[in-house]
């Protein structure tokens, strides 16, 4: 990695293998960059101990107080599904790093990038932790903001993998008097993820993280975002204006779970579900019921029959990610009696 200059006009170090930060942290591997940072494989000379090492190229104010804000944000909240932070500090110059966790396992989209989609039961499973840390964060005052597959770690654990929650980079504190990571009206976060007060740039709470996970836990189910598309206009008009699809082939998907799935997608946040640990209980309530027996006459089919598919086919409009969207969630149906009905005015 060159050496580069940084936005006050300070050179940036050239992070490479075998430096030491501040003589305690070697550096062994990258791990992955971005625009303004890198994440390196370091070693803790002190602790003979690896830990991941995030760096920025440069030493900007608002850069530093960004990583900073970050670590300490991190260092704030103790629970199994979120990263750990060990340290903060800056090189000679000005540039910041921050000393976390480092976390071994299988990024979630790269885990959905090669089986597609889950069983209702195993995505529900999985996203349980996620609210749990996320609550965690939220007692502490702090809202992630960039919940994706990208940003989930599958890592091995005492009773087996779980899921652990990476990048509170654009997180913000919400008790008052915190700093502010960006000024109103600007927006952070990925687009297909973003509730719409996040997309409109108004100040969010803990239910845009609501949002974000229900948002994960419809991509789980589906193999796609609710409105996803190949332009990033189209895709913030579906989270403002539309209304998310029933995915067909969602394997265990029921009335209830989808009922969970679009209280937590509600447009207004004041209608949306109101906490992490609010769905939280609503899932975990679903799954134990699932696992109590199977599920009632009223669930909702995991797959149409294709004679029923091919008959409601030129009613339905087709759109981005039709393949896996069959009705509009004011539509979905709690049988497949209700739908043949509805569709097809049988009474």
């Amino acid at each position: 990695m060159s050496e580069g200059q940084s936005n006050d006009g300070r050179p940036a170090p050239a992070f490479h293998a075998g430096l030491v930060l501040d003589g305690r942290y070697r550096l062994e591997r990258p791990l992955g960059e971005g625009g303004m940072g890198a994440v390196w494989v370091a070693y803790q000379l002190a602790l003979q101990r690896e830990v991941a090492v995030k760096v920025l190229h440069f030493s900007a104010e608002s850069s530093r107080a960004r990583l900073r804000d970050e670590a300490l944000a991190l260092a704030a909240v103790r629970h199994p599904a979120v990263v750990q932070v060990y340290d903060y500090g800056e090189m000679e110059g000005g540039v910041p790093y921050v000393v976390m966790e480092l976390v071994a396992g299988e990024p979630l989209g790269a885990h959905l990038g090669r089986v597609g989609t889950l069983p209702a039961d195993e995505a529900v499973a999985l996203v349980l932790p996620i609210l749990e840390g996320l609550a965690a964060a939220h007692r502490a005052g702090i809202i992630h903001r960039d919940i994706k597959p990208e940003n989930v770690i599958l890592a091995p654990g005492p009773t087996g993998v779980g899921p652990k929650l990476l990048d509170f980079g654009i997180s913000r504190r919400g008790h008052a008097g915190a700093s502010r990571l960006t000024a109103d009206g600007s927006i952070l976060g990925t687009p297909a993820y973003m509730a719409p007060e996040q997309v409109r740039g108004v100040e969010v709470d803990e239910r845009a993280d609501v949002w974000a996970v229900g948002v994960l836990l419809y991509e789980l189910l589906a193999g796609t975002t609710p409105f996803a598309a190949d332009n990033v206009f189209v895709v913030i008009r579906g989270v403002l204006d539309k209304t998310p699809s029933y995915p067909r082939g969602a394997r265990g998907l029921d009335g209830r779970l989808w009922a969970i799935l679009m209280a937590a997608l509600r447009k207004d946040p004041a209608d949306r579900t109101a906490s992490a640990p609010a769905m939280r209980d609503a899932l975990a309530g679903w799954l134990e019921a699932r696992k109590a027996g199977p599920a009632p006459r009223a669930a909702a089919p995991a797959v149409l029959p294709v004679e029923v598919s091919a008959r409601l086919a030129p009613t339905l409009a087709a759109g981005p990610g039709s393949e896996t969207s069959l009705v509009s969630a004011e539509d979905a149906p709690s049988s497949i009696d209700a739908l043949i009905r509805a569709k097809l005015g049988a009474g």
